[in-house]
């Protein structure tokens, strides 16, 4: 929030105490409350539109309505109460963060790499439930994501501002999209897309995308260098080229060149976490497939049953030792009430799952057989033995398996779903598996090196990311079009490696090649 205008006055508020400010914004004074009950602090952000008349106190009503809906997101913040006071002031009691915000932190020192991937993808996620719900945020930048007492990221003022007609005042100038200052342009999916390519970029850069330190950032050349001026990459050697091309596309000045949805934009940040060799962070959206009727009123995942009394003439199969079987869905989220998370790739943490014990049949009863008058009765012993020897290895069959199951889910290298024939991996990348380079070729000139090699399924808009290697180390990653790299030539052997790199951010595995710097020849 900006301090340049000072807040107004705190309203009387039935229940709570005022407190404190806490800023102000283009829209809207957020001051800090102690709730009555239950007793905890809370957010208190009084709007300044005027909502005296009824369609203002309607459209209020309607935008509160499906913000509180939003607010069980575990990165939007959550809302409390939504009223309209006295004097026609109306209010949104909200969680209050206290820790330092997004703003604070990058002002402070820029993010690591890793820090913002994780935090991009989860803010991503908050707004693509937004946009689920049908609104767009239309602001997001860093003074936007606040920090809960439990250090993660929480996205806050949603759409609100959209009782007011919005104009470039209105506007947060340095992460807004081009378009964003074009009187006719409606607000869409593809503006909250570029807000979050821009507020990624603040936080590694230290200043939003377009200002200039020491230069000209007023107004006017903020908007002018926005429309008109390419992005330039950041500058740190820990940002891999990928994540630079992830941020263009974002960003890129046509809506219809960036990604369509802020879940796109996550699973390309997914990538590069997959890439770099990091923990796949979750993007958490509500799953509706989750909501849907059915026939039976409860799940036979999770049904509980009485314990019955059964006759052993009519005792059933033995029922499998687990009714939950993977691909049964026993209710929405985890254990908390969250919406179920999902990511891409094996460093997603998944659900454990252990297969179901096959159904043990239960052993046949013998009962007494009619024996015909003048006949000898049959000798009992030895079938008593048989039927004996055969419950006692049921029932040793039936304690090995027990142990067995209980071994298995112990043991972290058996903890997974388990997948059926046709079944995939939960979120596998689209496109499968891209191949290798091969092929290598080499020849020497001078103090050069050159390695060509071949693309084994050229798509259109394939290009390569390649890197001098060593037994020790990598050098540095450089980026071309064409299958081929020229590097100094090394006094033993050269070594390269080359990723294949699809449109859509799918990377191969490395290809590695050496070679003797004095020869030349084919591989």
């Amino acid at each position: 929030m900006s301090s340049k205008r000072p807040p107004a006055q705190a309203p009387d508020i039935p229940g709570f105490t005022y407190l404190s400010p806490l800023g102000t914004g283009g829209f809207s004074d957020v001051f800090l409350y102690e709730q009555h009950r239950p007793h905890r602090k809370v957010a208190v952000k009084v709007l300044l539109a005027d909502v005296s008349g009824p369609e203002a106190r309607r459209r209020f009503e309607d935008e509160a309505n499906l913000m509180a809906q939003l607010s069980t997101h575990p990165y939007i913040v959550t809302i409390y109460q939504a009223e309209i006071t006295a004097d026609s002031r109306s209010y949104l009691a909200m969680e209050y963060c206290s820790r330092p915000g997004l703003d604070t932190r990058y002002r402070r020192s820029p993010l690591r790499v890793d820090e913002a991937l994780a935090l991009g993808i989860q803010i991503c996620s908050a707004v693509e439930t937004a946009h689920r719900a049908g609104i767009i945020h239309r602001d997001i930048k860093p003074a936007n994501v606040l920090t809960t007492d439990y250090n993660r990221p929480a996205l806050t003022d949603f759409g609100i501002s959209g009782t007011s007609d919005t104009n470039v005042t209105g506007l947060s100038i340095p992460w807004s999209a081009p378009e964003a200052f074009e009187t006719s342009a409606p607000p869409g999916v593809h503006m909250d897309v570029y807000s979050l390519g821009a507020t990624i970029y603040t936080v590694l850069a230290g200043h939003s995308p377009f200002v200039r330190p020491g230069g000209d950032n007023a107004q006017t050349a903020l908007i002018e260098r926005i429309t008109n001026s390419p992005l330039t990459g950041l500058q740190r050697p820990d940002v891999p080229a990928s994540l630079n091309q992830v941020l263009a596309a974002a960003m890129a000045k046509n809506p219809r060149s960036r990604f369509g949805s802020a879940a796109e934009l996550a699973r390309a940040l997914q990538r590069i976490q997959v890439e770099l060799g990091l923990s796949v962070t979750s993007f958490e959206v509500l799953d509706d497939s989750l909501h849907e009727p059915t026939h039976d009123q409860e799940s036979e995942a999770t049904r509980v049953r009485s314990v019955q009394s059964i006759d052993d003439a009519q005792r059933p199969a033995a029922s499998p030792l687990i009714s939950g079987v993977p691909g049964q869905r026993a209710g929405r989220g985890d254990a908390a009430g969250r919406p179920r998370a999902f990511a891409p790739g094996k460093a997603t943490p998944r659900f454990e799952s252990v297969r179901a014990a096959q159904p043990v049949p239960a052993p046949e009863v013998i009962g007494p057989q009619d024996v015909a008058p003048g006949e000898p009765a049959p000798n009992k012993f030895p079938r008593a033995l048989i039927l004996a020897a055969v419950l006692s290895v049921l029932l040793v069959a039936a304690v090995l398996g027990l142990n067995q199951l209980t071994q298995d889910r112990d043991d972290p290298r058996l903890v997974g779903p388990t997948l059926g024939g046709n079944e995939q991996p939960a979120d596998a990348l689209p496109g499968g598996t891209v191949p290798q380079v091969t092929n290598f070729e080499y020849s020497t000139v001078g103090e050069t090196i050159t390695f060509k090699w071949q693309n084994p399924e050229p798509n259109n808009g394939d290009f390569y990311r390649w890197s001098p290697v060593t037994a020790t180390s990598t050098g540095a990653v450089k980026q071309t079009n064409s299958a081929s790299a020229t590097l100094p030539r090394s006094a033993q052997e050269t070594c390269l490696q080359v990723k294949l790199v699809r449109d859509d951010g799918r990377v191969s595995e490395p290809a590695r090649f050496c070679t003797s710097a004095a020869s030349e020849g084919t591989s």
